[in-house]
């Protein structure tokens, strides 16, 4: 004996995301508030071991490009993770 009905079941529609004004201000101004801290966190670790270490201008610029592609890769993340937060129909 089966309990399962015979009739199909109609698919659940996920609601569509919506960009409204007020979501592209939350999206923006979220994504540069952590990106301006995570850029003045970055440059000042550089200047803070560059000083520490002596680096000439050369391993300053070798300690920028380690340290500051993780710190765009950060930022970058977090645009994505604030756009889609804002976007999320459960939210509106």
């Amino acid at each position: 004996m089966s309990f399962e009905s015979e009739e199909p079941r109609p698919q659940e529609i996920a609601p569509r995301r919506r960009l409204t004004l007020a979501q592209v201000v939350g999206f923006v101004s979220v994504t540069l508030f952590i990106s301006t801290e995570v850029a003045a966190a970055s440059a000042a670790g550089i200047w803070g071991l560059s000083g520490l270490l002596h680096l000439q201008p050369l391993g300053e610029i070798i300690l920028t490009a380690i340290v500051g592609i993780p710190a765009l890769f950060a930022m970058v993340r977090c645009g994505q993770l604030a756009f889609a937060a804002e976007t999320d129909p459960e939210n509106n």
